[in-house]
């Protein structure tokens, strides 16, 4: 990524489309809004540029994984298989089609994709090309108010902006840190609250102990770069479940298939039709991953079919399973955590942060099991890998917080997410969508639950342009 290329710049007074977020929704949104014959004027908006889109690849290191084997991990939903392609290209022979590639390289691809699409644009004949080339901009968008032919939107710089059409797609709200509140008395160089922050594993000792806040798949990839760096202290993973996620299938995957009626059910039959399928696949000495992959296309649908009470019984019962099962990581990271757990330099610790405060090595972390009594933990460093914020009601993000004021946006019943409408058109207090704000990405899990792999995304991307294009073909 071109961090360049996001300038601090001065805004035009208006233009035909903004796009908020320059993760992966984003980027691909741009470029599908590039595509001849192209006349909008395009503002893209990123709040942090960094030197991958988003935080999936930005803050990643060369060596950080996909979870996504590389086959499946196109950008477009009409070439899942593209981004493959682009690596038999570029480094001929190097990836099978099941493997975990760098994230990094992942990234890069994206760079040529968005490349490819701003030179075919700025090659295109000169009776299409009426448009400027977009705006990349570092701004962070707080304010967004509807008006009946436009958008009115403010920034943070205090820069304004009329849209014809907006599209959102700012991923989730990182969560406030899960010591907030209880660290006063500690000096901020023994926390780091952003886990892809460029100090986050920096400043202490290589022998120190450090405790990791989450067990999940950040986690993991928080221990594998302090490791390459030359970590070599005692590892604690602290987390509320005391569980990793479960590894990909190291042979080929038969999906399992289901009969949606009986998913539609409830969350508890739900549960036994897996457990099931799951039984009869390793029975047939085939891979269990194939019970979860099955069941991918059939989420949302089922999902949407559940009542309130059967959804808020899969959250407070089942969501912890489905986390680990569903958000796997390759066997090798899984592997490599086992072998540190065995030798004793890594620990995994049921828990939560109870208090803070100074200590030998810098800080000392109170934890409440759940299970027995509380428990101390030294460490030179914390680290938040607790994840993105459970939900938006509480969110310090001022866009979110805004939107929901104001009554542009509302939230699903359980506040995980802002309700759309099934193109991506942002649903107001009154429950009528928008017709000129769009959201995709994470942030649509309320309504969708399955809305954070590439897989999804480039669906949602793919729906909510061609409504931006008929929006902004209207007279």
């Amino acid at each position: 990524m071109d961090v360049a290329r996001w300038s601090v710049g001065t805004l035009p007074d208006e233009c035909d489309l903004a796009i908020v977020g320059g993760g992966f929704s984003g980027l691909t949104a741009l470029v599908r809004a590039l595509q001849p014959p192209c006349r909008w004027q395009i503002v893209i908006a990123e709040r942090h540029p960094r030197k991958g889109p988003g935080i999936a690849y930005g803050g990643c290191d060369a060596s950080h994984l996909l979870n996504v084997p590389v086959s499946r991990m196109g950008a477009f939903p009409e070439s899942p298989g593209a981004f493959h392609s682009w690596i038999e290209r570029t480094r001929p022979r190097q990836f099978a089609p099941g493997d975990f590639v760098p994230r990094a390289l992942f990234a890069s691809y994206l760079d040529s994709v968005l490349d490819e699409a701003l030179t075919a644009a700025c090659r295109a004949p000169s009776e299409l090309a009426q448009a400027p080339a977009p705006m990349f901009v570092q701004d962070v968008l707080v304010r967004a108010e509807p008006l009946q032919r436009h958008v009115d939107l403010l920034f943070g710089s205090g820069a304004t902006l009329r849209v014809r059409a907006l599209l959102m797609a700012p991923g989730l709200p990182m969560a406030r840190a899960p010591w907030r509140n209880c660290d006063e008395d500690v000096p901020l160089i023994h926390l780091s609250p952003d886990p892809w922050s460029p100090n986050a594993l920096r400043g202490f000792a290589a022998d120190a102990p450090v405790v990791i806040v989450g067990s999940g798949l950040t986690a993991i990839d928080i221990v594998s770069a302090l490791r390459r760096s030359g970590h070599t202290g005692r590892i604690t993973l602290l987390s509320r479940s005391g569980r990793l996620p479960l590894p990909h299938a190291t042979s080929a995957v038969t999906n399992a298939e289901y009969d949606t009626a009986l998913l539609a059910r409830g969350a508890r039959e739900a549960l036994r039709v897996v457990r099931q399928a799951s039984g009869e696949l390793q029975e047939r000495k085939l891979p269990w991953q194939g019970a979860i992959d099955g069941l991918r296309a059939l989420t949302t649908p089922v999902w949407s079919s559940w009542s309130t009470r059967e959804r808020a019984r899969f959250l407070r019962h089942i969501r912890p399973l489905w986390e680990i099962h569903r958000h796997r990581a390759p066997s090798a990271l899984l592997d490599d955590i086992a072998i540190q757990q065995r030798e004793g330099s890594l620990v995994i610790r049921r828990g939560s942060v109870q208090a803070l405060r100074r200590g030998r090595h810098g800080v000392v972390v109170t934890a409440r099991s759940g299970i027995g009594p509380n428990f101390d933990l030294d460490a030179a460093r914390v680290i938040n890998c607790a994840g993105p914020a459970q939900g938006v009601r509480d969110t310090a993000d001022p866009l979110i917080s805004s939107l929901l004021q104001d009554g542009v946006a509302t939230t699903d019943d359980f506040g995980i997410g802002l309700r759309t409408d099934a193109e991506g058109r942002l649903v107001g207090q009154d429950g009528r969508p928008h017709d000129r704000m769009w959201l995709v990405g994470a942030l649509r899990r309320g309504d969708l639950w399955e809305s954070t792999a590439v897989p999804e995304l480039r669906v949602q991307v793919a729906a909510a342009m061609n409504g931006i294009a008929a929006c902004l073909r209207e007279a």
